[in-house]
């Protein structure tokens, strides 16, 4: 356990010292304001070091490792040279050249190289790398809110703890290093950007395939995720949650 919680410390206090360098990688965020953007770098870097370096003690600890390094390569490379102007999981697609379209299908890549690694073949393999690519969008879809998306993830990645304990207990490590960067993250000091929101997804979509081995769930989750993805082009996930009043204590939760 200390290891997590170390983890946790460590992305607190690595807040303070990325800021200099991203302080001219800037992002405005829904108030306006131009907030040091890419700080995701602060909790993945201990997460994923630790979770690499517990993998001979824990099962699939190398493997969320592998996962996080994947999708945080692919937010990073949106994250500087990314279009703002094209938006969405339609805009991505349809955008061949850009590097959201270079995010969307690398991820689609990553997710089903991550999906063999557990052995899967044919319709499993596909189902599994679904629900890790969709996870992970959802997460970036999300990350619209000061600390929306780190709640979101704490939410889930806790359910998951709880009910498979042995199975996931690398994700403790990610869930304390979250934990430690999130107050950053709640008073508007810093956004976590693309390099932060997807591998958090991804680490939740890897851990909900774990968790539920029974196909015909990862079926009904994979419809779901992809349910949810693209009716985020049709109405704002800001505004379902501003008009219902437990959602939104919860996102207000912490500013």
């Amino acid at each position: 356990m200390i290891f997590w919680v170390f983890c946790g410390l460590l992305s607190c206090g690595a807040v303070p010292f990325l800021l200099p360098i991203f302080s001219k990688h800037r992002t405005r965020n829904y108030l306006g304001e131009e907030v040091p953007s890419s700080l995701g770098y602060a909790f993945l870097l201990p997460a994923a070091l630790m979770m690499a370096a517990r993998g001979k003690t824990y099962e699939y600890a190398a493997l969320f490792a592998l996962a996080l390094s994947f999708f945080a390569l692919l937010g990073a490379i949106d994250d500087v040279y990314g279009d703002r102007s094209i938006k969405g999981f339609g805009g991505h697609l349809g955008q061949r050249r850009s590097t959201g379209a270079i995010k969307a299908w690398g991820g689609a890549a990553a997710a089903l190289a991550i999906s063999a690694q557990l052995g899967s073949s044919g319709v499993e393999l596909v189902v599994n790398g679904a629900i890790i690519a969709l996870f992970a969008n959802l997460l970036n879809l999300l990350d619209v809110r000061p600390g929306r998306a780190g709640k979101v993830f704490l939410l889930l990645a806790l359910i998951l703890l709880v009910l498979r304990p042995q199975i996931l207990a690398p994700l403790l490590g990610l869930i304390w290093a979250v934990a430690g960067y999130l107050p950053w993250d709640l008073r508007r000091v810093v956004l976590m950007g693309d390099v932060g929101s997807n591998p958090l997804g991804a680490a939740l979509g890897l851990g909900f395939v774990l968790a539920f081995p029974a196909l015909p769930f990862k079926i009904a989750l994979a419809l779901l995720l992809l349910g949810l993805n693209l009716l985020s082009e049709r109405i704002s996930f800001s505004k379902v949650i501003e008009s219902n009043r437990f959602f939104h204590f919860l996102d207000q939760l912490g500013r």
